[in-house]
Formats: C-alpha cells, structure tokens, sequence
C-alpha cells in the first residue's frame, strides 16, 4: 500500500497554537514540532559532549511526532487541559485512541513504531521523552520572549512560570547541560 496519502496531509501546518490568545506571530503544531525536534537534537549534543549516551535518531523522531494528536484535537489551551487531573487524564486518554488514526493509512511495522514512539513520548519514563519534553518548554520559552519583546504581555507569565520550571527540575541529565542551556 502506498504512504503518498499520508504524506500529503499537512493538517498540523494549519493548527494554530495558542488560537485563545492574542499574538503577534501565528505558529502552526508543524513550525512547533520542527523547533522542538531542532532544540531536542541541540540537547542531544550537549549530552553526548558531556558523556551522556542517547538515542539522538529516537529523540528527533519523536519530537517531530509529539504533537501529533493535535491533528485531531487541536491545540488544547494550558488552562483548560491541565483545569485538574481528571481533565487532563481524560484528554490524555481519549488521545490514546485517537493517536492510531494518525497512521492508521501507514504499513502495519510503521503504525507500531509511531504509536510506541508516540507513547514513550506521552508517559515521560525515557530519558529521550524527557529530552523532548525539554525541549518542547524551551521552544514555548522561545515563543513567549518572540511575543514580549514585540511588545506582547500576555506571554510574560507563561514565560515566567516555564523558565521556572526549567530552572528548578532537578533530572540527573537536566543538571549535566542546564548552566550550558539557560541563564
């Protein structure tokens, strides 16, 4: 079976994040995913320099794919998707079995190794999901201080609460490359 349909579909191209809130500058799940998977591989690197073995293919893989249930959710806002747990598991359960049509139109080895990457992303238990996730608040940091400094307050906060957030996790890999990462 051909994959050319699959490839044709560029509907995270067109998924707007942060479509509640004012901004200056649109950006698309597609642009996100591909500085997410930019800053995954940079902090691959880093560890690598530093001693740290990963799986650098895996990380850029899934980084590019960790929002890929948005295809079909779309860009769930922060409030609202972490509102409680029961909110949020609820979203993450219905993603669960939303996730396999995304490549439900892909060979059945190709549909296992999406779905498994896609998973190990969502539970967070690797040190190559924890990368991604990394990288995924450091690309947010990005968005936030592009808004600010034209002049945008409303990403100030969310700026603020990340960085935090950064700045305080206290992972074994995380503490190697943080002082080389942020300020």
């Amino acid at each position: 079976m051909p994959i050319f349909d699959h490839i044709r579909d560029r509907s995270l191209a067109h998924i707007v994040r942060f479509s509640g809130h004012p901004q200056h500058f649109e950006e698309s799940v597609a642009d996100h995913s591909f500085f997410v998977a930019y800053i995954a591989s940079l902090l691959c690197l880093l560890l690598e320099k530093n001693g740290k073995r990963v799986n650098r293919e895996k990380v850029t893989s899934m980084a590019l794919i960790h929002d890929m249930e948005e295809r079909f959710s779309g860009d769930i806002l922060s409030p609202f998707k972490h509102h409680s747990k029961e909110v949020n598991l609820a979203i993450r359960k219905v993603n669960k079995v939303l996730v396999h049509g995304i490549w439900s139109d892909l060979p059945k080895e190709l549909q296992e190794y999406y779905i498994a990457l896609w998973n190990e992303e969502s539970e967070q238990k690797s040190i190559e999901a924890q990368i991604v996730k990394a990288a995924d608040r450091l690309s947010l940091l990005a968005k936030c201080n592009e808004e600010v400094k034209a002049g945008n307050e409303y990403f100030r906060p969310i700026y603020d609460r990340e960085y935090e957030k950064l700045k305080g996790d206290t992972r074994q890999w995380w503490v190697l490359i943080k002082d080389e990462v942020i300020e």
